[in-house]
Formats: structure tokens, sequence, C-alpha cells
């Protein structure tokens, strides 16, 4: 996991950046401030193409998903195989493990 904010290296379940103090929201899934695409879990409505830019490059997701959807009608059909391409060449988020619950659950 990264700082969305300065990228540096965060251990898992960290609430705050140790190098800026950003906070950071361990639900939504942050790709490496490299040249790294992943499509996320969290944030899909098909493949996670859409969301996987949005979080590479820092765009708004519903923006990015409307762009696409406009430049799907009107420059048909290279958005659309665009997309089918990035959905094989873009790889998945690989999740953390989960945390082992060995109580009972809390009153």
């Amino acid at each position: 996991m990264f700082c969305h904010q300065c990228g540096k290296s965060l251990p898992p379940g960290a609430n705050f950046c140790s190098n800026c103090g950003a906070q950071i929201n361990n639900g939504v899934f942050t790709a490496s401030p490299a040249s790294t695409m992943f499509r996320p879990q969290a944030m899909r409505m098909m493949a996670g193409v859409c969301a996987a830019i949005a979080l590479r490059y820092g765009w708004d997701l519903t923006a990015t998903r409307i762009l696409a959807v406009v430049l799907g009608v009107l420059i048909f059909p290279l958005p659309e195989i665009a997309y089918l391409v990035g959905w094989l060449v873009i790889p998945e988020e690989v999740p953390l493990a989960p945390q082992a619950n060995y109580g009972p659950p809390p009153r």
C-alpha cells in the first residue's frame, strides 16, 4: 500500500502516513506511484478498468466513467476495444489476507 499524497510505501493497516501525515483510507486500494496499474476489487462497476485508470492518474472515478461512455458513443468501437484490452492486460488487485477473528462476536 502507498500513500496517495507522497507515494511512500506504507505497512498494511496504517491509518496515517509516517512521512507526510496524510490520512489513509484502508477501504480504498491505491496503486503504486510507479507506472503500475491494478484493477481494484472495491470500486468496480464491470471489470475495474476505469477505476484502475482513475486511481493511477488521480482522476475522479465518476468523471472517468462518464468520459469512457461519451467516448464510446462518439468514436465507436475504439474505446470498447481499449476497455477489453485493459481488462486483459491490467492485473487484478491482490487482496490482503483477511484478519482472523477467534473470539465471539462483540455485543
